[in-house]
């Protein structure tokens, strides 16, 4: 229920961004974060930094892609909080007596400190890995976007989804404007989601056997 509702705004971000386009879907996920945070806070009886966290730089860089038209600034917040992320995670074993993880986690499972430790590079990885692959899809998306505008004379701030690549000078770089930033968009949603279930089935094999002794 968590990892779905965690993933609520992302789903949302590309149902929007296929139907309406990027930046009608930058909108909803706002909103959908917020409705988030609220949910949590309501089931939980408080707030989760990473939902904060998340939030708050989705409305710092979704505003600026919003007021600027230039959608660079949100496609590189997912690395930009997945580096967080992970720098945290990994900076968290060497600041107090518990990793950030056993914090989190501590009261439902009892593990090793090194556990915890292996635990914490484990999702630091992920976590970077995410960024990284992230990176990648924006740079394809962004080149493909400037080779675009720079080559025609449309106007930059224009909706990629809305433009009809038939009918515009430059045919080809229109479409691969377009596929690669429907990339980028799917990859927010299946990638991040994949990699991120990929990290949790790592995690259940390497503390599968001390749920077994939690249970005897």
């Amino acid at each position: 229920m968590k990892f779905l509702l965690d993933f609520f705004p992302i789903v949302l971000f590309f149902v929007i961004y296929r139907t309406m386009g990027l930046y009608m879907a930058i909108y909803a996920m706002i909103g959908a974060t917020f409705l988030q945070i609220m949910i949590t806070r309501y089931r939980m009886g408080k707030f989760e930094n990473i939902h904060l966290i998340t939030f708050g730089l989705l409305v710092f860089l979704g505003g600026i892609t919003l007021a600027l038209r230039d959608p660079a600034f949100l496609m590189w917040k997912v690395s930009v909080l997945y580096v967080v992320f992970a720098f945290v995670l990994v900076l968290s074993m060497w600041i107090g007596k518990k990793t950030l993880l056993q914090r989190m986690l501590g009261k439902e499972l009892e593990l090793p400190k090194n556990m915890w430790h292996q635990l914490s590079w484990l999702w630091g990885f992920g976590f970077t890995s995410i960024a990284i692959f992230n990176a990648h899809y924006v740079n394809l998306a962004l080149g493909a976007r400037e080779a675009l505008f720079t080559a025609t004379k449309l106007d930059s701030k224009i909706e990629l989804t809305e433009l009809d690549c038939v009918n515009t000078t430059m045919e080809q770089l229109c479409i691969v404007a377009q596929h690669t930033e429907e990339s980028w968009v799917d990859f927010k949603l299946f990638g991040t989601m994949g990699l991120t279930f990929t990290l949790i089935i790592i995690t259940i094999i390497f503390i599968k056997k001390y749920i077994k002794e939690d249970k005897k």
